[in-house]
């Protein structure tokens, strides 16, 4: 079957996205598929509005390596531009996963993703989510939420995106897992040269002073570098810009990790690492206690007492991959009984 994939997956300023986009891919291909994503702008375009950025000037060499991780990554895929989705001819499109159907963000208010104009090609969508978008952007672009009951199947990724498309489409929607969490570690990360020296990996967009203060106290305590994959921050000792692939690989490398994002809480719990994940949005709280690991996650007050005697808890690999293995199972067989229903 050849399928389009109807995602945000550009890895220029969010790896998750892309992570997250190549496995689906990588699970649908081992199904036996041909699989594309359809672009919605192309990579150098995106390379060079990220490269000419005015500020701040001192990132401009991360930024050039980070155009170069970029361009690489999107060369291992196959795209076909929004514009020759009929053309092409597609047996099935396969909308998700990610926030493409977040209203409360401009980008997606967009036919694209939704299912607009693209004929009678078969549509499902598959751990999509609406993020927390607010009951009046629902309202506002309820042209948007229509197109919902075209589709043939729709598998929400979080709680608030069930509840949206139930409301909408009617009938008792099941959650499913996360496209990464589909497939064994290997099938989604790659080898990198690691820092020399012991380090605690950071992975968060921003943070308050206090804990900042909280995990560069922790780190100094240990004697442990802080790392940061890709993000500035002037707290952190290094920042490594790396491609998507690799981020497991540093993730996997490292004494423990502090994170505050849905992917790098999934990458550092794939990777049985002792951990702090502290849940800047619901999403990671939801993704977190899903996965059985509610232990590891951290509050806005913390003290540096909490965070010490959470981030020591060792991990049961045993307990977290039989969860695990449950839910992929779970998830996959959702995937294969909306692409089978196809055809009946």
């Amino acid at each position: 079957m050849k399928i389009g994939i109807v995602t945000v997956y550009e890895p220029i300023t969010n790896m998750g996205s892309y992570l997250q986009g190549y496995a689906l891919k990588t699970a649908l291909e081992k199904m036996g598929h041909k699989v594309y994503f359809i672009q919605n702008i192309s990579p150098i375009k995106l390379a060079c509005k990220y490269l000419c950025r005015i500020n701040p000037k001192r990132e401009f060499f991360l930024r050039l390596q980070k155009a170069k991780e970029f361009l690489r990554d999107v060369h291992r895929i196959k795209c076909v531009s929004r514009e020759r989705i009929l053309q092409e001819q597609f047996d099935l499109l396969v909308y998700g996963s990610d926030e493409i159907w977040n209203l409360d963000n401009p980008y997606f208010k967009d036919g694209l993703f939704w299912g607009l104009d693209v004929g009678d090609t078969n549509k499902i969508a598959y751990a999509v989510s609406v993020g927390a978008v607010k009951d009046s952007s629902l309202t506002t672009c309820a042209e948007y939420l229509r197109e919902l009951p075209n589709f043939r199947s729709i598998l929400p990724r979080d709680a608030r995106t069930k509840e949206v498309v139930d409301r909408v489409v009617g009938g008792d929607h099941e959650i499913v897992c996360d496209p990464t969490l589909l497939l064994p570690l290997e099938n989604i990360s790659e080898s990198i040269q690691l820092p020399k020296n012991r380090y605690m990996l950071v992975y968060t967009y921003g943070l308050d002073p206090e804990m900042q203060n909280t995990v560069v106290s922790y780190a100094r305590k240990h004697n442990l570098k802080i790392i940061s994959p890709c993000f500035w921050h002037p707290w952190v000792d290094e920042v490594i810009e790396c491609s998507a692939l690799q981020f497991s690989a540093l993730i996997q490398g490292a004494e423990c990790v502090f994170t505050t994002t849905f992917h790098g809480a999934i990458f550092t719990l794939l990777n049985h690492k002792r951990c702090c994940i502290y849940p800047v949005r619901e999403k990671v709280k939801d993704l977190v206690v899903r996965l059985g690991e509610e232990q590891r996650l951290i509050e806005e007050n913390c003290s540096s007492q909490c965070f010490e005697q959470i981030i020591a808890q060792p991990f049961d690999d045993e307990a977290f991959e039989a969860r695990l293995d449950k839910w992929r199972r779970y998830s996959m067989d959702r995937l294969k009984e909306a692409i089978s229903c196809l055809g009946k």
